[in-house]
């Protein structure tokens, strides 16, 4: 495989409509960036959607951990790039790095793909865990030998630790017993169903915020966040989110059906409290 095709990025102008009341990019639309970043890479990788739907697959998430040191603001001008490290097991990793950009650094001007590594600010860090699934069954399959020869090609270290849950809970999810600090019910919508026909992950992450009251979200910033994705969930369904506090920064949420007998998803989010001047 051609080197310069081992990583893949863009750049992006934060635009008012990216942003929150806060005028920083939302992490919904920043996960979206992602998606796009990915899409494009793939397709320069053979290994695009619309290839795998022509063997009767397609690409699901099986997690997202996010680290988020600064989140751009509006007009930042960011360098979104994205790459696969290598790969052991049935999973395919893709990372994904956001950094400040200025006007006078040439880096993906002339072409989106290079060996090059953006040194600007890092705005944001996230690796992803993707399962090949079987359109028909909906079950995973091996990954084939061509998923291995796209791993590995670049590599940076990773600036938080690898997980935010344990092995066991990797497996099983975070166990869930009293009653929750928050909960909120929500409604599928037409807009929340991606290619694959269930809800897109971001939204997953959206719900996860605004399961918490507002005073909350007006007076904090998420710092890290990690979804380990279950069962998908399909149009017109309700969901039911509940988040429970286990430190003063950390909490633990669990995305299930209404009756609570299905676990869509797992997940954990690090908020820090903003000081006064920084509060919307």
């Amino acid at each position: 495989m051609d080197a310069e095709k081992a990583k893949y990025g863009e750049r992006f102008r934060i635009y008012n409509h990216y942003t929150g009341a806060d005028r920083r990019l939302e992490v919904k639309t920043l996960c979206d960036m992602f998606n796009d970043i990915a899409e494009l890479h793939t397709y320069q990788q053979n290994c695009n959607v619309d290839d795998l739907n022509k063997r009767g697959l397609t690409w699901m998430l099986r997690r997202i951990h996010l680290f988020i040191p600064c989140m751009p603001r509006w007009e930042d001008k960011v360098i979104v790039e994205s790459w696969n490290p290598k790969m052991e097991g049935l999973l395919v990793p893709r990372i994904y790095k956001v950094s400040e950009v200025s006007e006078a650094q040439e880096l993906y001007t002339h072409s989106p793909n290079s060996k090059e590594v953006a040194q600007g600010r890092l705005y944001a860090f996230a690796i992803t865990d993707w399962m090949i699934i079987n359109l028909k069954s909906r079950r995973p399959e091996r990954p084939f030998p061509q998923m291995y020869e796209i791993t590995g090609l670049h590599d940076e270290p990773l600036p938080f630790t690898p997980s935010l849950f344990s092995r066991a809970e990797g497996k099983t999810g975070i166990a869930w017993e009293g009653e929750p600090l928050h909960q909120k019910v929500f409604q599928t919508r037409y807009a929340d169903i991606d290619f694959n026909q269930h809800v897109t992950q971001s939204v997953y992450i959206q719900w996860m915020q605004e399961t918490h009251p507002m005073p909350f979200l007006q007076t904090h910033r998420l710092r890290e966040l990690e979804v380990l994705y279950a069962h998908e969930i399909k149009p017109e369904s309700e969901i039911r989110v509940e988040v429970r506090q286990e430190t003063d920064s950390r909490y633990a949420y669990r995305i299930a059906s209404m009756d609570g007998t299905v676990s869509h998803a797992w997940g954990r989010c690090v908020w820090e409290a903003l000081a006064e001047r920084e509060s919307v």
